[in-house]
């Protein structure tokens, strides 16, 4: 249970952070829009540079002395920059707290150590990222109109305090135990090979494969939806109802998934996510704002939030499924910095097409792709279906 009181309030304080840094930044700075930029950035580096390295440190043991490490990080991070009363500030704050939220993103995965209690685990931790999504704009515009801005940085400071405390009692608790034995790390380093381990497993291939491609096309458009609802007319609260229904569906999504995993393998489970996903955007591309209702698009964001949901499941369970716990975090590590590569450069290339033709020819492109994706992974996995089933019947002389 302490494990989940973890989760939630990193989980709170993520969201929180995204909607404080965006009022400092608007309303209080006045950034320029290549500031508000270089934030973006700040909040994707960090992955791209730090994430196996913390895959490494996390297989390697003490797991939860570096997580009360990195949530002490949190905690002093934002009231200390959010002083010095420049946009600069916020670029520390989210870079420091973005490398914190590196490794614990990472660690998440290794707090989980039996198996076959690893569906239960990713299920709640789905639940839990997402009605974080749905709460926290609430929770921070109410802040914010009672208190300002100071009440917000204390709820932050506060939840990063909670998990640090979790982390030290779970330290305490456990000991030990979580601490793998000196051998078996060195052994495992000595033989471990993420290229290898997709060389011997099919679906692992598939599944970094499909997640990345799939976040190629999704970062191309996601920055740009905001947009997209001012096109069409809906006020600055638009952004506020993005943020919520993308909880909301992220909810349902994990749902879907959890439900799917009786019968689908995860790579069957991440073809459904791109289904879903396809479709939306296929909302957003092709279907113009004069000719329908704007409910129909609120219904794509609900959408795009239960692929997201869907995703998210079967990624972490399947890549845990096939890796195993030992080499979990490394594994984790590379997938997170391949993805954050695409989280740096296709929000910049979408901007650009934007800018350059129109926002609806992003969607499009992110609905083709997506397609063409789908179609081609139902082609492999039937194919290679019937080429096992070909092998598999017996000859006439047998």
């Amino acid at each position: 249970m302490i494990k989940y009181i973890s989760l939630a309030t990193n989980e709170l304080d993520t969201y929180l952070e995204y909607a404080l840094v965006s009022i400092v930044a608007i309303y209080m700075y006045n950034a320029t829009p290549a500031e508000m930029g270089g934030i973006g950035a700040c909040f994707a580096l960090p992955f791209l540079f730090s994430s196996h390295f913390f895959g490494k440190i996390f297989d390697s043991g003490k797991l939860y002395q570096w997580r009360t490490f990195l949530f002490g990080i949190n905690t002093i991070t934002t009231p200390i920059f959010i002083l010095t009363g420049s946009v600069y500030g916020l670029f520390a704050i989210v870079f420091i707290k973005t490398w914190s939220r590196c490794g614990l993103n990472i660690s998440n995965v290794k707090l989980n150590e039996n198996d076959e209690d690893s569906k239960n685990f990713f299920e709640t931790y789905g639940y839990l990222i997402n009605f974080s999504r749905v709460l926290v704009p609430i929770a921070v515009i109410y802040l914010y109109d009672l208190s300002g801005i100071w009440m917000i940085i204390i709820f932050s400071s506060a939840l990063n305090l909670i998990s640090l405390t979790t982390s030290q009692i779970s330290l305490k608790l456990q000991g030990n135990s979580l601490i793998q034995k000196t051998e078996l790390v060195e052994k495992s380093e000595e033989h471990y090979s993420f290229i290898l381990e997709i060389k011997k497993h099919k679906d692992l291939f598939y599944l970094v494969a499909g997640y990345t491609v799939a976040n190629f096309a999704f970062f191309l458009s996601n920055d740009m939806l905001g947009l997209f609802f001012k096109a069409a007319g809906e006020s600055e609260n638009s952004i506020g109802m993005i943020i919520s229904l993308l909880g909301v569906g992220g909810v349902i999504g994990t749902k879907i998934a959890s439900i799917l995993n009786t019968t689908l393998r995860p790579v069957a489970i991440l073809m459904t996510s791109m289904m879903i996903n396809t479709f939306a955007f296929f909302i957003f591309g092709f279907i113009k704002h004069e000719l329908t209702s704007i409910f129909i698009y609120y219904a794509g964001i609900i959408m795009v939030g239960m692929s997201s949901g869907i995703t998210f499941f079967a990624i972490r369970f399947g890549v845990r499924q096939i890796i195993g716990y030992q080499n979990i975090g490394k594994a984790t590590g590379m997938i997170q910095m391949l993805s954050s590569v695409v989280a740096v450069t296709m929000p910049l290339m979408g901007g650009y097409i934007a800018s350059a033709y129109s926002l609806n020819i992003t969607f499009q492109l992110t609905s083709i792709i997506l397609f063409l994706l789908l179609m081609t992974f139902a082609y492999m996995l039937f194919f290679s279906k019937q080429n096992s089933e070909c092998c598999e019947k017996p000859t006439e002389n047998e």
